[in-house]
């Protein structure tokens, strides 16, 4: 018999007790982070079964809605772009992958990434790590769009492999709420930022690759305002 959300949520708040009640905090600058480093290693093993086991719980929950999507895809046109292939990262049930593939011309080719075996119940989704990537990816992605950044054990180590996908002049789109505050960190949603400070890193620790070239007025969340950060990397002349 399959588990309740109420079942699945006990078992993911049991395993974070028995696993990683003591991980450390870090600290670098606004960037807020649960580290799961042991004795100076990564515990991956850890990371990717509180990753699992925390979108089980909330698999039928959905972040962002569809008229945020709108908006993106709206200005993604404005830039100029005329995606063929798109990134999401951190998709859950694959709404957003879906919804650009809809309101985007031509109706690119966009792909959601997850971390969970989940992935393979949802269209255009694949099981996937965002802190890596694909050779076929490289280079040649029109877009990126992620509001689960937060869940990552290493954001540098993550927007910096995104930011090599991109095509030259191609966008990343991050959103940024009051969830993605560094005061709101745990172990699913491990880092956590202010949007001046998440400016400031792009701009600083990746700014050789591209800029910061706004911050959108978007959505809702509930009633929680979602900001979007457009990263846009650099054409290089021939």
């Amino acid at each position: 018999m399959e588990q309740t959300r109420r079942e699945k949520r006990r078992a993911f708040k049991q395993f974070v007790q028995q696993n990683a009640a003591d991980l450390p905090v870090k600290e670098r600058g606004d960037l807020r982070m649960i580290s799961f480093e042991l004795d100076g290693k990564l515990d991956y093993e850890l990371y990717r079964e509180i990753q699992t086991l925390g979108n089980k719980y909330k698999l039928d929950w959905q972040w962002v809605p569809e008229d945020h999507i709108r908006l993106l895809s709206g200005h993604l046109l404005a830039l100029g772009l005329n995606p063929k292939f798109g990134l999401c990262h951190g998709t859950r049930q694959g709404f957003e992958q879906s919804w650009f593939r809809d309101l985007l011309p031509g109706q690119p080719e966009v792909i959601g990434t997850e971390i969970s075996d989940t992935a393979k119940f949802f269209p255009h989704t694949i099981q996937w790590d965002f802190h890596e990537v694909k050779p076929e990816w490289v280079g040649v992605t029109d877009f990126i769009y992620s509001n689960s950044w937060d869940h990552s054990y290493d954001p540098v180590k993550a927007l910096t492999a995104w930011i090599s996908c991109l095509a030259p002049g191609g966008a990343m789109l991050l959103d940024h709420a009051r969830d993605f505050m560094p005061d709101q960190i745990c172990t699913l949603d491990p880092c956590g930022i202010s949007e001046e400070g998440l400016v400031n890193l792009l701009n600083t620790e990746l700014g050789d690759e591209g800029r910061v070239t706004e911050v959108l007025d978007g959505g809702k969340r509930k009633l929680d305002p979602i900001r979007t950060i457009v990263f846009q990397k650099k054409i290089i002349p021939n």
